[in-house]
């Protein structure tokens, strides 16, 4: 919901959905009055209160779902309770481990896309594929694919 360019109508929407609470406001109310009787000890008197009302608002209003910075919504989930959600955003510092884009990321998710079939059916596990795009490190913590077959069966 917090993205740039969002609908106000869109907005609305969601807003429309929320309940109205109850805010409390305070008022300070205070007074003076002089006193007529010139021979008493009291020349006036002075008072301060604080009176509270309540007021019926919205929850949130269309512009606050509208102005949200980058990285965080309002969502409506767990059974229509309200959540503010804040997205962790990309450091710009290159990292030469992270992708570049989400694009790359899925080029290459498609290049290197074994499909398992029906792995509970086999007796194999998928095994890990030969690739030089993974460190040494975890390449040697992978525990190595065994077979039930015999080594000169031919497998799809």
């Amino acid at each position: 919901m917090g993205i740039i360019g969002l609908p106000l109508t869109t907005a609305e929407l969601l807003t429309r959905q929320l309940p109205k609470v109850e805010v409390y406001t305070t008022t300070l109310v205070s007074g003076a009055t002089d006193s007529s009787d010139i021979h008493g000890p009291t020349d006036f008197t002075s008072n301060a209160q604080d009176r509270i009302s309540t007021s019926s608002v919205p929850l949130i209003e269309p512009a606050h779902v509208v102005g949200l910075p980058k990285g965080q919504c309002f969502a409506l989930i767990e059974g229509g309770n309200l959540w503010k959600v804040r997205m962790p955003l990309p450091a710009p510092d290159p990292d030469e481990v992270m992708p570049r884009d989400l694009q790359h990321l899925a080029g290459y998710m498609r290049q290197h896309y074994a499909e398992a079939g029906e792995w509970w059916d086999g007796p194999t596990l998928p095994t890990l594929q030969d690739d030089d795009t993974l460190p040494e490190d975890m390449i040697a913590e992978a525990p190595p694919a065994t077979s039930d077959a015999p080594d000169d069966e031919v497998r799809p």
